[in-house]
């Protein structure tokens, strides 16, 4: 009996000690998102989480059953292969998959507003999936909580992972 209550603290002491893996690192190329100042996500709820960048970029992120971040406008910046044409979409490519990377496409349609609340410079907005900033010169970049896959939009090119 004692050997078992001995293993048992000693099973529990090395379950306590543990630590769980961190996430992976943000790849290297990726803008520092901790140089950017924390919204208040309740400002930012209108049919779930979103923003609307200076340059009219719309993103809604958890958006749907698979928590996933969409962001659609006239994008900067859009490599010429993007499929289609009209407003430039970004989102993942199979949104039922997490492992999934991020894709350009076109929706065939003229961008719409967006009415939702407009976010400046310098900010970010952070949910249980994914968080996204807003940087100068038109700058988008958004990541899933995994630091796995996201996408950066900016004039000078635009790149999904």
């Amino acid at each position: 009996m004692r050997m078992a209550q001995l293993l048992a603290v000693l099973m529990f002491g090395l379950t306590a000690c543990s630590t769980t893996p961190d996430a992976p690192a943000r790849p290297a190329n990726f803008p520092d998102l901790s140089a950017f100042t924390e919204e208040t996500s309740a400002n930012f709820t209108q049919s779930g989480p979103g923003f609307t960048a200076p340059n009219e970029v719309s993103c809604v992120l958890d958006f749907g059953p698979h928590e996933i971040t969409v962001c659609n406008g006239s994008i900067p910046g859009v490599p010429s292969s993007a499929p289609g044409s009209g407003c430039v979409l970004v989102h993942k490519a199979d949104p039922a998959t997490s492992n999934a990377p991020y894709v350009f496409q076109r929706s065939g349609a003229e961008c719409a507003s967006s009415r939702r609340p407009h976010i400046a410079v310098g900010r970010k907005l952070t949910t249980k999936n994914s968080t996204c900033a807003i940087g100068d010169g038109g700058l988008v970049a958004c990541i899933d909580a995994d630091n796995k896959h996201g996408f950066v939009l900016q004039p000078s090119g635009s790149w999904v992972l």
